[in-house]
């Protein structure tokens, strides 16, 4: 018989070398990844349930591509990176 799969309740990561079982308020127990296992400890208040659990965890950030808005970081260090040659006035 196989093993039953396991994954993080929060994000669905399967790899199981970053795969954590945690205790819940309510004595239950889930499965985190690393990352939310780390988040989990560092919060404030346990847990009750799995929702919880992703309520609490789930990333917030919008899904949109923010590549194209503009960055000053990102286009300094594609500038950095590109490959073309400085000139002169550039040089220490």
């Amino acid at each position: 018989m196989d093993a039953p799969s396991r994954s993080c309740c929060v994000c669905g990561e399967s790899d199981a070398r970053a795969l954590v079982d945690v205790n819940l308020a309510s004595g239950a127990s889930a499965t985190l990844c690393g990352s939310h296992a780390l988040m989990h400890a560092r919060a404030r208040a346990t847990a009750q349930s799995e929702a919880d659990l992703r309520n609490a965890l789930s990333d917030r950030r919008g899904r949109r591509d923010r590549r194209r808005d503009g960055d000053e970081l990102g286009a300094a260090l594609t500038a950095a990176f590109s490959g073309t040659r400085r000139t002169g006035e550039r040089r220490a």
